[in-house]
C-alpha cells in the first residue's frame, strides 16, 4: 500500500503528497520563520518568500533524486544547455505576446484607461521604479522555476509514473498525470471562485503540456516567468486591490464588468488562450508534432 516493492521507494502517491507538504512548508512556513518582524518594500518580501522557496524546491528535487527516485536530477527537465535556454527564451516571448492582447481589448472596449506610465506604486514602503521592477523580476523568475520544479518536473513526473498500469497505456498516463497535476497546483493556489480555479487549471495544464510535449522545464518557465510578470508588473492586468502598492510598467484603471476585466476575468482568460495558441505553434516548429517526449526511468505499474 505504501511502498513498491518492485522500485523499492515509495508509491507515487505517497511521493507526490510528500512533495506538497514540502512545497507548502517552503512557501507559508520556512519565509513566515525567515522573515518574522522585518518591513520590507512589497517586491524585496515578495522575492525573499519566493527565493526561500525556490531553495527548498531544489533541495526537495535533490532529496528525491539521490534518495527515493535514484536517477540524476536532469530527469526532472533540468538538463541545462544552449536548447534549454533557448526554450526558456521562446516561452518568455510567447507569454508577453500573448499577453498583451488583454490591455488593448478592455481599451478599446472603453473597460479602462491608462493612468500612469512607469507606476511605482503607493505606500510608505516603496522602493523607485527601476530597483523595484527589477526585484519583481527576479521574484518571477523564482517562481517560475520552484512552482515548475515541484508541480511538473516533480509531481507531474511521479504521477504519470504512478498511473501507468494493465487498464491504463503510456499516452492515457501522460494525459491523467497532466491533468492530476494542474489540478494539484490549481488547489495549492487555493482558488477563492470558480473563475479563479478555473484560470489556474488552464494555466496548470498548459505548463504541464508544455513539459510532456519537450521533456524538460524549459518551456513551462519561460511561461510562467513571463505570464505572471507581465500580469502584474508590465501590462497591469492584476486588477485587484494588492495591484497598488506593486510598480507597474502601465497601470490601467478598470471600470469595464469584473466579470471581463477582474484578474481571473474573460479578456485575461482569452489572452492566456492566445498563449497557449502560440505554445502550440511553437512545439509544431519545434517538434514536427505533439507527441509526447516525457522519459520515464520506471516503466512499471504501480
Amino acid at each position: 500500500m505504501l511502498w513498491n516493492r518492485t522500485e523499492n521507494r515509495p508509491r507515487a502517491l505517497w511521493r507526490v503528497l510528500g512533495v506538497y507538504v514540502a512545497a507548502l512548508v517552503g512557501i507559508f512556513v520556512l519565509p513566515a520563520l525567515a522573515l518574522a518582524g522585518t518591513e520590507l518594500p512589497p517586491s524585496v518580501s515578495s522575492a525573499a518568500t519566493n527565493l526561500i522557496a525556490a531553495l527548498t524546491g531544489l533541495l526537495v528535487a535533490v532529496g528525491v533524486a539521490k534518495y527515493v527516485d535514484r536517477r540524476p536530477l536532469t530527469d526532472y527537465g533540468l538538463a541545462f544547455g544552449p536548447s534549454w535556454l533557448k526554450d526558456v527564451g521562446a516561452g518568455s516571448v510567447i507569454a508577453l505576446a500573448g499577453m498583451a492582447v488583454a490591455l488593448p481589448v478592455s481599451l478599446l472596449a472603453g473597460w479602462a484607461t491608462v493612468s500612469e506610465l512607469f507606476s511605482g506604486g503607493a505606500g510608505a514602503n516603496v522602493l523607485p521604479f527601476a530597483v523595484a521592477f527589477g526585484v519583481f523580476t527576479i521574484n518571477w523568475a523564482f517562481v517560475a522555476f520552484w512552482e515548475e520544479l515541484v508541480f511538473r518536473g516533480l509531481i507531474l513526473t511521479s504521477s504519470v509514473e504512478g498511473l501507468r498500469s494493465r487498464w491504463l497505456s503510456d499516452r492515457g498516463a501522460v494525459v491523467a498525470g497532466v491533468v492530476a497535476s494542474s489540478l494539484i497546483f490549481t488547489i495549492g493556489h487555493f482558488p477563492g471562485s470558480l473563475g479563479a480555479f478555473g484560470f489556474r487549471m488552464v494555466l496548470g495544464l498548459l505548463f504541464g503540456a508544455a513539459y510532456v510535449w519537450t521533456d524538460s522545464l524549459a518551456l513551462p518557465i519561460g511561461l510562467h516567468f513571463l505570464v505572471n510578470f507581465a500580469m502584474n508588473n508590465i501590462y497591469g492586468l492584476s486588477n485587484v486591490a494588492e495591484a497598488a502598492e506593486i510598480v507597474m510598467l502601465i497601470r490601467p484603471a478598470f471600470t469595464g464588468p469584473p466579470q471581463f476585466v477582474q484578474l481571473y476575468g474573460a479578456v485575461n482568460g482569452a489572452a492566456v488562450l492566445c498563449v497557449a495558441a502560440l505554445t502550440v505553434g511553437y512545439v509544431l516548429f519545434r517538434n514536427g508534432d505533439l507527441r509526447s517526449r516525457l522519459s520515464s526511468t520506471y516503466l512499471g505499474s504501480e
